[in-house]
């Protein structure tokens, strides 16, 4: 009775340190991977972060009657003295948005990439192409690049009451006629981009017929701002 009392006593020590020894190995395990994990994250966080979760830039008119506002206008004299006066103006807005809120887009510019306008027969003709950056709203008070988490608005064009409707590049080429003195029409082409996307191409139709009213009713009449972008 006491050997087989024993033996009894030995096996369930064995099985203590069975089942020890397999909970040690799992723990080390998952130790282990987690290391393994943490390790994967220091190196290669933000690249698996960028194949998961990307912005999704994209634009859209901001309001399509623009908003009425005073402006300056600045001008040198035949004697070489410097005329100001204020005027009525009347801008108009493309707002830049990512649909994914985070991560926010960074290092965002909108750029020009080309301008068409009617041909002789009609038919949209390419004027001008490139690739400059527009201006933010406010551009003075901005950096050129900024973060795109809530939605932030560039200039697309506007219109100086009874003098010229002007479109907004940060610098402006020399092939580049940014101001148009009477009617017009035209299609500008924007693309906002980041370090992590772009948004797609979108297409801006300015059709103005060179008059200028007040009232947002009225001018509507007048300088007709349509997203254009096929699909």
């Amino acid at each position: 009775m006491l050997s087989t009392g024993t033996v009894v006593g030995l096996n369930a020590v064995e099985l203590s340190n069975h089942g020890q020894f397999w909970w040690n190995w799992w723990v080390n395990i998952a130790v282990a991977v987690g290391t393994f994990c943490a390790v994967l994250v220091a190196l290669f966080g933000d690249w698996i972060k960028s194949l998961w979760f990307r912005p999704k830039l994209a634009l859209k008119l901001r309001n399509p009657k623009g908003e009425r506002t005073k402006v300056m206008l600045f001008w040198t004299e035949a004697d070489g003295k410097q005329g100001s006066r204020e005027a009525v103006g009347r801008y108009y807005h493309v707002q830049v948005s990512s649909l994914n809120r985070w991560p926010p887009a960074t290092n965002v510019q909108v750029f020009l990439t080309r301008i068409e306008e009617p041909g002789p027969d009609g038919e949209l003709q390419i004027k001008w192409s490139g690739d400059i950056p527009i201006r933010w709203r406010n551009q003075e008070i901005f950096p050129p690049t900024r973060t795109i988490g809530p939605a932030t608005d560039c200039d697309l064009c506007g219109v100086v009451e009874n003098k010229w409707l002007d479109i907004y590049p940060l610098v402006k080429p020399n092939n580049l006629e940014s101001q148009r003195r009477g009617a017009v029409i035209m299609v500008v082409s924007l693309q906002a981009r980041s370090n992590e996307a772009d948004s797609r191409i979108h297409r801006f139709k300015i059709s103005w017929d060179g008059k200028w009213e007040d009232g947002d009713a009225e001018m509507s009449q007048h300088l007709v701002l349509k997203d254009i972008t096929q699909g």
